[in-house]
C-alpha cells in the first residue's frame, strides 16, 4: 500500500491488485466525501472509487487484480476528484503506467521504450555501413540522404536518452506527473 498522503501510484501492472491509501484534510471521508479517479488512455477509460477507512477520515481504493487485469498497458492520465451530493472539486490530475502483465503473455512483445527502438535502429543502419540513410517520403517531402555526420549525433541522442532511462530505473522511459 502507498504511503499515508499519496495519489495513486505512477505504476501498476495488469493483473495486480492495487491498493493505497488517500487522506485529504479538506475532505475527510468521516464528513461524506467520496474519492474516485478517472483513468484514461488514447483507447480505454476506467473509474476507480475509493472507500473510507476504518479511521473515519481516511479514502482507500482497491482496485482488484481482476479489473486492472482489463487494463491495457500503456499511458494513462488520471483525474482524482472528491463528490459530496452535488458539489464536485477535482484534485489533481497526474500520469499513471500500466504496465503488461508478463504472466499471460503468449507471444514475445518489444516493450523497448521509444528511445531504445530509435536507438537500436540508427546502430543497425550505422553497422550496415553505408555512408548515408537511403531516400524516403514523409507526407510529401523527399529525404534523399542524411549525412553520417547527422546520423552520429542523433545516436549519441539516442544513447543519452536511453543511459538516462536506464539510471532511472524505468525500462519504459520516463514518466511525466502534473498535479494542479
Amino acid at each position: 500500500m502507498a504511503d499515508e498522503n499519496s495519489c495513486i501510484p505512477a505504476e501498476i501492472t495488469a493483473g495486480d491488485t492495487a491498493t493505497w491509501r488517500r487522506t485529504l484534510a479538506l475532505y475527510p471521508a468521516s464528513a461524506g466525501w467520496v474519492l474516485a479517479y478517472k483513468l484514461v488512455s488514447r483507447t480505454a477509460a476506467f473509474t476507480v472509487t475509493a472507500t473510507a477507512t476504518a479511521d473515519g477520515d481516511s479514502f482507500v481504493a482497491t482496485v482488484p487484480a481482476t479489473d486492472t487485469a482489463t487494463w491495457a498497458a500503456g499511458q494513462y492520465q488520471v483525474q482524482e476528484y472528491v463528490t459530496l451530493g452535488t458539489e464536485r472539486h477535482t484534485i489533481g490530475v497526474t500520469a499513471l503506467r500500466v504496465l503488461p502483465d508478463l504472466a499471460v503473455a503468449t507471444t514475445g512483445m518489444d516493450n523497448r521504450s521509444h528511445a531504445q527502438k530509435v536507438l537500436d535502429s540508427l546502430e543497425a543502419w550505422l553497422e550496415s555501413k553505408a555512408p548515408v540513410a537511403g531516400a524516403m517520403e514523409i507526407n510529401g517531402r523527399k529525404i534523399s540522404w542524411y549525412p553520417l555526420a547527422d546520423l552520429l549525433k542523433l545516436r549519441d541522442r539516442y544513447r543519452a536518452e536511453v543511459a538516462a532511462e536506464q539510471r532511472s530505473g524505468r525500462p519504459f522511459g520516463a514518466r511525466i506527473l502534473v498535479q494542479l
